[in-house]
């Protein structure tokens, strides 16, 4: 489903017009259920890699820049040069401050072992790095918006569960419109349309038939 046809589907189905339901309102409906869905699935398409370097004797690491925008790290790996990979620990903001109070010196250095968050696009590293490494950082992305210039823009929700975004942006329109009984309902079939999809997404595809075994419904057997 792409953006123009989200907003005719929305349109339909409350049975307004765009003078009422113009563009700009929609896309705040929409924009607001794109960041919803973000926030409570995990999905494949958020997850990125990338690779940066830390600086010698500075404890913090920018994470300003990789593909998609940085919303959060996942875990971090130090990368030695002999190409050993390395999982850091993550650790709290308290305990790094206590275990570097130096943050920025050419004392109590060494190779890190611990990560943490340290404001919105900064992490810190303990100790102190005593040289540039090379950190492979595992993170998700900011979320991914239609492109409301484009009429027919789509993301990887719209694609692949539009239901969910449809449902999402229904009960918003609703709401809107100051229609709580339809709002519900939407509501309620946006929950179980995500539930679907997190089920796809954060159960099926991160599991193994070899490890885990195959999927079965439990059936009750008959009494003879």
């Amino acid at each position: 489903m792409n953006y123009s046809e989200l907003l005719t589907n929305v349109r339909n189905y409350t049975e307004v017009d765009s003078n009422v339901l113009s563009n700009s309102v929609v896309n705040v409906f929409i924009t607001n259920i794109e960041n919803k869905i973000a926030r409570q699935l995990d999905s494949d398409d958020q997850r990125r890699y990338a690779t940066t370097t830390c600086t010698a004797n500075n404890a913090f690491l920018d994470v300003t820049g990789p593909e998609g925008g940085f919303r959060f790290a996942r875990g971090l790996q130090l990368v030695k040069s002999n190409d050993e990979r390395v999982w850091l620990q993550q650790r709290d903001a308290t305990f790094m401050d206590e275990y570097a109070v130096e943050r920025s010196t050419t004392s109590y250095t060494g190779e890190p072992k611990y990560w943490g968050n340290w404001n919105d696009n900064t992490l810190i590293l303990a100790p102190t790095p005593d040289q540039v490494y090379t950190i492979e950082m595992w993170y998700d992305e900011t979320p991914q918006h239609l492109d409301t210039s484009n009429a027919s823009s789509t993301t990887f929700v719209s694609n692949n569960a539009p239901e969910v975004l449809l449902y999402g942006v229904l009960g918003e329109a609703f709401s809107y419109l100051k229609n709580p009984q339809d709002m519900q309902l939407y509501e309620a079939k946006y929950q179980v349309a995500l539930q679907d999809f997190a089920q796809e997404q954060m159960g099926r595809k991160r599991r193994d038939e070899y490890q885990n075994g195959v999927l079965r419904i439990p059936m009750k057997s008959l009494t003879p």
